[in-house]
This record gives C-alpha cells, structure tokens and sequence, in this order.
C-alpha cells in the first residue's frame, strides 16, 4: 500500500452522516481510523459530524461544510454513514486508490454490501442492478454505488449543480419512453435517433411498455439519493470506481459483510441444482 503522504493528496473532511445518533461499533471504528491516519502523518484533514432527520439533508449540509473547509480549500470529502463499520486503514487506502491507483476516478467507493436477504454489494457496472461481487478484485469502475464509504473529489461538486443529494420520484415505464421520445425530437430537429436501430431495442420498449401491464404502474422503489447523484456525476461526464479491496460492513442485527452474500449466493445455487434433481 503506497503512502497518501508521499503522493499528491489535498486536504479534506471525513463526514459521518447520521440520523441524530451513531452506532457505538461505527465510533470505535472513527476513532482507530483517525488515530491510525494520524499516525501515518494523514493529520490535513477535518473530522465532522453531520446529523440529519433526512439522509439527503446530511449529505448536502456535508458537502457545504466542506467547501467552507479550510478557508475553501479542501479537496476531497469522504462520507461515512453512522452505521458502518471499517478498518483503521481505510482512509489510507481510499486515498491512495483515488489519487495514485485510479487518479482518474472522480468519485471513489469501498465495497460495501446493503441490508437484506442476499447482502448485495453496493457495485452496479452497467446492469442496471446491484451485481454478485466479492471483495479483493481491485478497482471497478461502476456506474452506480452507495454513500456508506464514499469519496469524492471538490470538482465533483463545484461541476454537479446543488442540491447533489435527492430521491428521484419513481414514474412509470410509459412515462420514463415518452419523455425520452420528445426531448429527442424537441433537440434532433423532430427525430429520435433511437428508433430503427440494428435489433430495433426502442421498438422492443415501446411494444413491451404497450403491452406489458407492469409499464403502466408505478415502480416500487424510489432510486435513492445516492444512486441518483451517481447519475448526474456520470451525466457531467466523470467516472466512478469501488475498490473492492476496501471492505466496509453494515452493522445491523449482525454485522453484514460479504461472506454473508457469498453464503446467499451459494445457498440459491445449492437450491438451483436441487431444482434440477442435482445433489449439491
């Protein structure tokens, strides 16, 4: 692991974003990792605590604080949200991973898995969808990840017009073809260059949101604020990556990490084989 001291690091703030309070295991975890940063001569840095009754109300009062940080001028901030756990060199290897191994990187991410049945890692590459990973690949450039252990870069914000963070309200499939059809023809002089492509994909939509009742409900799940300011940051033409060898876990009524995922995914492979008269 390369030393951030001995490459070409700014200043920054490490913010923990909390709902009004903070999990004793996430404040042990804070307190080794400044310590432990400290140590190693990483001591250009603000330690901040952002309460908020809303995630998104947090994580932009965060990045305000931030761009008043040291008289204007710190360079990068790093989100922790107050239920998450992580080692004491994390802040080491986060700004090494942004600043020398993927200098390119304007937002960088830890591998972090979410809540649930299958503990899925918060990494999507381009599917549309949080994808099966385990941790200790290196860097992957993403499309969309979450802010439990994020970083990103002062241009990042300086580029993506406030307010960064927000909940995108969910709309219908029919609703999401028809907005797309009229920007294009408003913009492109009454065409939409999508139409009469090789393998007609925008024919396929329109013939599947016409006739599939599913297209004329509204989605379950709203896209959350984190995945939503992903979107813009990939809008204004900057790049993402999670290194998946930042381990980072959710604390819960267990600690959810991604050898709980691993066991997900073998257990639904174990019931696949079964399903075909496999013994597994």
């Amino acid at each position: 692991m390369a030393d951030p001291q001995q490459i070409e690091v700014p200043s920054g703030v490490v913010a923990c974003t909390t709902y009004g309070s903070i999990r004793g295991e996430t404040a042990a975890a804070l307190m080794e990792l400044r310590s432990y940063s400290e140590a190693l001569g990483i001591r250009n840095v603000s330690w901040q605590m952002v309460p908020g009754t809303l995630v998104e109300k947090a994580r932009n009062d965060a990045v305000r604080n931030m761009l008043a940080s040291f008289e204007g001028k710190a360079g990068w901030l790093l989100f922790i949200d107050g239920d998450m756990v992580f080692g004491a060199g994390a802040l080491q290897q986060i700004l090494t991973t942004a600043y020398q191994t993927t200098p390119f990187a304007d937002v960088v991410g830890g591998y972090a898995t979410l809540r649930g049945e299958l503990a899925l890692p918060t990494i999507d590459t381009g599917t549309g969808t949080w994808e099966s990973h385990y941790p200790g690949r290196g860097p992957l450039e993403v499309i969309r990840t979450g802010a439990a252990f994020l970083l990103c870069k002062r241009h990042v914000f300086e580029r993506v017009p406030q307010p960064w963070f927000r909940l995108r309200v969910p709309q219908r499939a029919l609703d999401a073809l028809a907005e797309v059809d009229n920007l294009a023809r408003c913009r492109l002089d009454g065409d939409n260059p999508f139409r009469n492509l090789p393998g007609n994909p925008w024919e396929r939509l329109e013939a599947w949101s016409s006739n599939d009742p599913s297209a004329n409900t509204f989605t379950p799940v709203e896209v959350g604020e984190d995945s939503g300011f992903c979107d813009r940051v990939r809008m204004a033409g900057m790049r993402i990556v999670v290194d998946t060898d930042i381990e980072v876990r959710h604390v819960d009524t267990v600690v959810s990490g991604w050898e709980r995922h691993k066991e997900k995914m073998q257990e639904i492979e174990r019931q696949q084989l079964q399903a075909v008269g496999v013994d597994a």
